[in-house]
């Protein structure tokens, strides 16, 4: 029978760092799931509202059977209570297994892989680690990569907003204490120098530079990106990175605001697959001074294994509520 899973129900998920292992892991193995052949087809699209906000939705199904939807605002100012939804279906009849509040977890859906990828591509003895942007992404992406960095000692961050970078800066050194150094950048250039893992997790708009000037990113370094924001880097001869070749085929896009104009092309011929790297099919990097743009720029399926993760933790505590919308 369906379960309904409200946000309530999952506060203690949402808020316990030591749970999210379970998602880097889930989404990990996905990732090299998907690239060993198990295929994955989805549908991103997004439609405009009234009130000037656009609905977004992700379809995805894997041929292995599951299949999500995610319904999210796109564009969100303040609250939006019960505007953030997952529903996992069942792969072969198409019932609903769960209908989830995803108002704490929507973040994950990239702050997660980028964990992931920080895992396996992060030079070794990785200490340092620049966040750029204070919004809700930066925040879980704080707490994901905290969770693949054992030997981080230096946080740096920064953010077009002085008052918003201050204060992220004072809510990290309140939650971490000593165990971590915070500290808060003037400038792109003074937060990304010396950093080995940076990430751009900023609103930034597709193909805008998150570091304008390459010069200042130490050779070695992991450049985390979601929108294209790495191209520079590229050019001065970082290598590619992607989760994997194997994305899943997309079936139908569109956003009616234009949020993303066109369809994210195929993963460019010799760009490193993080699957390969997990399977230890080949090395992370050439030389200990090859620096790597991570990007995570398509719809990939981390919906399915992300949602499976919220589920089996509430039925490990039997949460939620059933519910037969057709009885």
């Amino acid at each position: 029978m369906p379960l309904l899973l409200s946000r309530s129900d999952l506060s203690q998920l949402a808020a316990d760092d030591d749970e999210l292992d379970g998602a880097i892991d889930a989404v990990g193995k996905s990732a090299a799931q998907c690239a060993s052949g198990d295929r994955a087809q989805t549908i991103f699209a997004g439609l405009d509202l009234a009130n000037g906000d656009e609905l977004a939705a992700q379809f995805v199904s894997l041929a292995s059977g599951p299949a999500t939807l995610r319904l999210f605002p796109n564009r969100v100012q303040g609250e939006r209570p019960n505007a953030w939804l997952g529903i996992q279906l069942d792969g072969t009849t198409g019932a609903v297994d769960s209908m989830i509040a995803l108002d704490d977890f929507n973040v994950l859906r990239t702050s997660v892989p980028a964990a992931v990828g920080v895992r396996h591509l992060a030079p070794a003895d990785a200490t340092t680690l620049t966040v750029l942007g204070s919004g809700a992404q930066a925040r879980s992406h704080v707490r994901t990569i905290r969770r693949v960095m054992p030997g981080l000692t230096h946080l740096k961050l920064w953010s077009p907003s002085h008052e918003s970078r201050t204060a992220f800066g004072a809510d990290l050194r309140s939650q971490l204490g000593d165990a971590i150094r915070v500290s808060v950048a003037a400038t792109i250039e003074e937060a990304v120098t010396g950093a080995d893992v940076i990430t751009a997790a900023g609103r930034y708009t597709p193909g805008e530079t998150a570091v304008p000037d390459p010069g200042c990113v130490r050779p070695g370094a992991l450049v985390i990106s979601m929108t294209g924001a790495g191209g520079n880097l590229l050019a001065r001869g970082a290598r590619l990175a992607v989760p994997t070749a194997r994305r899943p085929e997309l079936v139908a896009f569109g956003f009616a605001s234009g949020f993303i104009g066109d369809t994210p092309p195929p993963a460019p011929v010799g760009a490193l697959e993080l699957a390969d790297v997990m399977t230890g099919k080949v090395p992370a990097r050439s030389s200990h001074t090859e620096t790597i743009v991570f990007e995570l720029a398509a719809p990939y399926q981390w919906d399915v294994p992300i949602l499976a993760w919220i589920r089996a933790w509430a039925d490990q505590r039997g949460l939620g509520t059933a519910f037969n919308f057709s009885g």
